[in-house]
């Protein structure tokens, strides 16, 4: 069996956020294929070793700090360190970030960097919003010349691969979807609850204050219905209790997701910036239940609007998409069909892992 190394300041051992979720999918996949060491740019606490022994049984996990999340120079003195004698036939890199440690491991080393997202596209969607940004800023010259310092670079969505590809070149490109949890929900003929999950992203905060303000207003006036909001983002939203009279309800954190979407009878994701594959839309889809997103949640997937999910870019469409869902039925239970579907085609394990698989094994 292969050796890997993965390298991340990620903890994907905690819940939350589609990050954490994307690099826990990966891991859980990958660890009966390969022997996976974590080299973990942060410390640990009891809870961190509790959690990972009980669902990472087969996985090592260096700390290489212990006291917090290190600095970039500290991760590099640190990997340089760590890796003096050490050899893995693979290294995964979790964000471009940390692509310091790529002169530190041995030629042999097939090196992949996993992206998340492409940076340049980010930054510009931030400016374009005028939400703060704290993280890397690099161009797109810059951001391709460090893709090509790797063997291999890994993204997460169709756009992605299609926007660069010319350039890098197909087969240094790995297309790797997030798959998703499969598992289809009934269709209540009456419905109630609409839901919103997400993280305190600066991106969520903002679609949840403008689906709030713009179009929530024009929604609880006319339907019967409850926004219920989960996840982190509770604690990144004011005014919360003014909302209640809203019939907008903050849940917070809560680990029983598959309660969670039974309960649920319309998904929103009415994000507007950021960049990347949108977790949370293709989780709906994944659990058969109708999403409305915008053009920009729908990035990656875009063949299934109309089809297999609804796109709504102002508050006049996303009223015209609940009147479509809340008074048609079948249409609605159509939908959900066609979105359970869609996800079966596209983001299965076997689907999304499929290219990663191919060259590591």
């Amino acid at each position: 069996m292969k050796s890997l190394l993965l390298i991340t300041y990620i903890d994907f051992w905690i819940t939350g956020s589609g990050h954490r979720a994307r690099v826990s999918s990966l891991l859980n996949y990958l660890r009966n294929k390969v022997c996976i060491t974590v080299f973990f740019a942060g410390s640990e606490n009891e809870g961190d070793k509790k959690n990972l022994y009980e669902n990472f049984p087969e996985i090592k996990v260096e700390f290489a700090s212990e006291n917090g999340i290190l600095t970039y120079k500290e991760c590099k003195e640190k990997f340089e360190k760590y890796i003096k004698e050490k050899f893995f036939d693979i290294a995964i890199v979790e964000y471009i970030e940390l692509s310091i440690v790529l002169e530190y491991l041995p030629d042999k080393t097939m090196t992949i960097l996993d992206t998340h997202d492409l940076v340049h596209n980010r930054v510009k969607s931030f400016k374009k919003y005028k939400l703060e940004y704290k993280n890397i800023l690099l161009s797109r010259k810059e951001e391709l010349k460090i893709f090509k310092c790797y063997d291999y670079v890994m993204l997460i969505q169709k756009s992605d691969f299609e926007n660069i590809a010319e350039e890098i070149g197909v087969t240094m490109l790995l297309l790797v979807p997030h798959p998703v949890m499969l598992s289809k929900k009934f269709i209540r003929k009456v419905l109630k609850n609409v839901g919103f999950i997400a993280s305190p992203y600066a991106p969520n905060i903002d679609a949840l204050n403008w689906f709030i303000h713009k179009v929530w207003e024009k929604i609880y006036s006319k339907y019967d219905l409850v926004l219920n909001v989960y996840g982190n983002i509770k604690y990144a939203i004011g005014n919360q209790r003014d909302m209640h009279s809203k019939k907008i309800i903050f849940h917070g954190l809560v680990h029983d997701l598959e309660g969670v979407y039974k309960y649920l009878d319309i998904i929103i994701n009415p994000i507007r910036c950021g960049a990347g594959l949108k977790i949370k839309s293709i989780e709906a889809l994944g659990h058969g239940l109708p999403l409305i997103t915008t053009t920009h949640g729908a990035s990656g997937i875009e063949d299934g609007a109309s089809i297999a999910f609804l796109i709504a870019d102002t508050p006049e469409e996303f009223v015209e998409a609940f009147d479509n869902l809340i008074y048609n039925f079948e249409h609605r239970k159509k939908i959900a069909g066609e979105a359970f579907k869609y996800a079966q085609t596209n983001f299965s394990k076997k689907k999304c892992y499929g290219d990663l698989l191919r060259v590591i094994t």
